[in-house]
C-alpha cells in the first residue's frame, strides 16, 4: 500500500492531454473556446458547473440553461504537444499563444464566440 507522499508523487509525475476544448451550441452555433492542463478533466468540470448554474461565462450558462444539455456538444479543439523537458510555466505560455491563434482564427471564419 502507498503512502500518502508516494501518491502525491506519483500524481505529480503524471502527464496529463493539455491544449483547447470547445463547447459548441447546437442551436445558433455558437462556440466557448478554453483551455485545460489537464482536458479529461477540462469536460466534467465545466459540464458540472453548467448543470449547477456555476459557470463563469454568464452568456454560456444562460443558453444552458434556456436550451438544455441536448443543446451542446463537448470536444477537444486542439491538443498541443509539449516537449518533454518543457516546464509547466513554459507549457502555459505556449497555450495561452496557441489559444489565441485559434481564437483569431475563428473569428476570422465568422465563428461567434462566448
Amino acid at each position: 500500500m502507498n503512502t500518502k507522499k508516494e501518491n502525491r508523487n506519483a500524481y505529480k509525475q503524471m502527464k496529463f492531454r493539455i491544449g483547447i476544448f470547445q463547447i459548441k451550441n447546437l442551436t445558433n452555433n455558437k462556440i466557448f473556446l478554453n483551455t485545460s492542463t489537464d482536458l479529461d478533466r477540462a469536460f466534467n468540470s465545466d459540464q458540472f458547473q453548467l448543470k449547477m448554474g456555476l459557470h463563469s461565462n454568464k452568456e454560456l450558462q444562460n443558453d444552458w440553461n434556456v436550451l438544455g444539455s441536448e443543446a451542446f456538444e463537448f470536444c477537444v479543439s486542439d491538443e498541443l504537444k509539449t516537449k518533454e523537458s518543457a516546464t509547466e510555466i513554459e507549457n502555459k505560455n505556449e497555450l495561452k499563444d496557441f489559444f489565441e491563434m485559434q481564437r483569431i482564427e475563428l473569428l476570422e471564419k465568422g465563428i461567434t464566440l462566448y
